[in-house]
């Protein structure tokens, strides 16, 4: 699985154990709700996160487009000035 994650603020790269544990949890919702893995940046303002899951979220298949109507899904906004793109955190 490739990710980073981000302070929302800061645009700080976030190596937390807590924010790489809800990166995880995160894409396993997303992947029980849409069938497909997340793409693209995605922006979670509760916790001040941005969690980067790499690829082109306007090449999605439809998958996530289609249950998007159904479900709500959070927007894929482009990152903020202050975060970096790049490498991504593999595992």
């Amino acid at each position: 699985m490739q990710y980073r994650v981000f302070n929302a603020s800061s645009g700080e790269e976030d190596s937390s154990t807590e924010a790489h544990v809800f990166a995880r949890a995160y894409r396993a919702a997303w992947r029980s709700a849409y069938a497909s893995d997340p793409v693209g940046r995605h922006r979670v303002d509760g916790l001040e996160l941005i969690i980067d899951f790499g690829g082109n979220p306007a090449a999605l298949d439809g998958t996530a487009q289609a249950h998007a109507g159904r479900r709500s899904s959070p927007a894929l906004d482009p990152a903020p000035a202050n975060v970096p793109t790049g490498d991504h955190h593999d595992e």
